[in-house]
């Protein structure tokens, strides 16, 4: 087994040569600095039919790039197999009833709530998701859910 190494930093972490523009020419005195990008994952499975407060913690003022679901085994509730994601007290803040019936990514279409990405707000959050077994018989189903974000972008 390789194990590799492990670095912490607190954040927002920013990366680029030039932190401040000065004058106009670029790579001289222009800023090119920019947040790093970030993730968390979870998996959810078709026992979690309610809030699953999930080890993700989005840190305040982050902004949501992407949530992605795959679905690695199908969950098989017999109706609409949908999942929510959003934080602990409302579930379906970023992504509600995406159809999660079929192995592989979810396209989450209108189910993405992307407004509700730009700001998680002042507080640190924790993101929960939930599985709906609409048919209420699911014996299977297996996803995993990730949230690619930029901490501290949002300064409102």
């Amino acid at each position: 087994d390789i194990i590799m190494a492990s670095t912490t930093f607190s954040g927002p972490i920013k990366a680029g040569t030039i932190s401040h523009t000065t004058g106009t020419t670029v790579g001289d005195n222009v800023k090119n600095v920019g947040h790093v990008v970030m993730s968390q994952s979870v998996e959810v499975k078709n026992t979690d039919t309610t809030d699953l407060a999930s080890n993700i913690v989005l840190p305040a003022k982050s902004h949501i790039i992407a949530i992605d679901i795959n679905v690695e085994v199908a969950f098989n509730g017999g109706g609409a197999d949908t999942m929510d994601v959003g934080i602990v007290g409302n579930s379906d803040l970023y992504v509600d009833n995406a159809d999660v019936s079929a192995i592989g990514p979810v396209a989450l279409g209108t189910t993405g709530l992307c407004a509700n990405w730009k700001n998680t707000g002042t507080s640190d959050v924790r993101v929960a998701c939930k599985y709906i077994d609409a048919g209420g018989n699911s014996s299977a189903g297996k996803a995993r859910v990730t949230v690619t974000y930029t901490q501290g972008n949002n300064h409102s």
